[in-house]
């Protein structure tokens, strides 16, 4: 990504403190010491070998810059970019430093909040509208009706245009094969709890999610009912934020969250759950972003408090009984979505779920932590490395044998799906709701 040069600024502009855990970049800078051990969970670091695309060397860089040791913004905001903000290096961190939360804070500071380019505004922008995700569902879906979409592929006329063609190509390759009509306006505003009523949540129904994996979603909700719970969703929810402030837009990532805080603030609900890690990621952090903000900070507290990923919230309060059959009917192996967890420390839930759920013979997949390479809208910005890293991811699913892969994330649905394609992999790839919705619905099928 090219980033846009801005004039030099104070540290005090510099250095602020919207993000869970961040004490600042010269502080965050400050209890690195220099280990190494970062640098076998980067996957930038362990595909180039370079300092300067390692955590560690990026938190260095920081630093300079937020001292003013340098003047480069533009290299700096390059190697933010080049993070995928995985924050696997996070986990792993004896001492606490946040890199993944650093390159954010970096590119929010030198792009004084706004979008590092108008090409990356504009592809933004539909996040805060979410007529507009019903609107791309609609042309999708066209566009695979009419048959487009199987004729393109099987032409590869799009790969005969040069670079362009190719770059065109390989953003067609991430559209899913199959997707279902959208379902903000069809799902019920209040969807009442099957048997007896264990509480009443709220659905966050995310953007991607709603566009792309309707069917995912829809089974989120019915997974939740089927579990006793009321379930609300409003139809208003805009996007969480994430895409913008992961862009270095502070901006637009204001307007849409204190949307979606206005919006379920009213709400008489015990939880708010998402089925996407990284609206889970970002609205369990709202508390930290508007912590000094009079008008939103208590909003924001009780949103957070409230904010949960389908898995957790299931694993807290436990399944109902599944309907049980004499043999597992799939195998399936899971990957950590990094916002799931790296993002929130939630990596046992899903896998728990999975394994009581009596149609899967569950396979562990190996290195299942780390980055499949989506990393929001880093397939696009970063093509090659988010193959790369992809390549690999798909050899090892291979390896497993499984015939089902599970994820909790859109980006990466988006991403596996397209690599399945990619290098032939002959795996179907599923939010872990639809699968637990196909245990429950063995004995009374829809």
């Amino acid at each position: 990504m090219t980033a846009t040069t801005r004039e030099p600024i104070s540290i005090e502009q510099f250095v602020h403190q919207p993000f869970d855990g961040a004490d600042g970049l010269i502080a965050g800078s400050d209890i690195c010491v220099q280990c190494g051990v970062c640098l076998s969970a980067c996957p930038t670091y362990q595909l180039t070998g370079e300092e300067i695309q390692s955590p560690r060397g990026r938190v260095m860089l920081y630093r300079a810059a937020a001292e003013g040791l340098t003047k480069d913004f533009e290299v700096v905001l390059e190697a933010a970019y080049d993070c995928l903000d995985c924050r696997a290096c996070q986990t792993v961190c004896p001492s606490g430093v946040k890199p993944g939360e650093m390159a954010v804070e970096t590119r929010v500071a030198l792009q004084g909040g706004k979008p590092p380019s108008w090409q990356i505004a504009a592809i933004l922008e539909p996040f805060k509208y979410p007529w507009a995700w019903d609107v791309m569902n609609f042309g999708v879906r066209t566009y695979q009706g009419l048959g487009l979409q199987k004729w393109v592929r099987s032409s590869k006329i799009l790969e005969k245009f040069g670079t362009v063609g190719k770059k065109l190509a390989e953003l067609e390759n991430i559209i899913p094969s199959k997707v279902a009509p959208s379902i903000r306006t069809k799902l019920s505003p209040t969807t009442p709890a099957v048997g007896e009523q264990r509480g009443r949540v709220a659905f966050f129904l995310g953007c991607l999610m709603n566009a792309f994996f309707s069917e995912a979603s829809s089974a989120t909700v019915k997974v939740l009912t089927l579990n006793g719970f009321e379930v609300v969703t409003p139809r208003e929810t805009t996007c969480c934020g994430a895409p913008h402030i992961e862009e270095g837009d502070r901006v637009g990532f204001d307007q849409v969250a204190k949307r979606n805080l206005d919006l379920f603030d009213g709400l008489e609900v015990e939880a708010i759950i998402t089925d996407c890690a990284g609206c889970g990621a970002e609205l369990k952090k709202y508390v930290k972003m508007f912590k000094d903000d009079p008008e939103y900070a208590a909003k924001a507290e009780r949103f957070s408090s409230k904010s949960y990923g389908i898995s957790e919230f299931l694993r807290k309060h436990g399944l109902r009984e599944l309907p049980q059959t004499d043999a597992p009917s799939m195998s399936v192996t899971y990957q950590d979505a990094c916002h799931l967890c790296h993002g929130q420390g939630c990596s046992t839930q899903p896998r728990d779920l999975l394994k009581q759920n009596p149609l899967v013979e569950y396979r562990e997949l190996e290195k299942a932590s780390d980055c499949c390479g989506s990393a929001g809208i880093y397939n696009i910005t970063h093509p090659d490395m988010s193959y790369k890293i992809l390549e690999g991811k798909m050899e090892r699913v291979r390896e497993s044998g499984a015939q089902v892969l599970s994820v909790e994330n859109p980006g990466c649905l988006l991403q596996l799906e397209a690599g399945t394609r990619k290098y032939n992999v002959d795996v179907e790839v599923l939010h872990t709701s639809q699968i637990l919705l196909a245990a429950y619905e063995k004995n009374n099928p829809r």
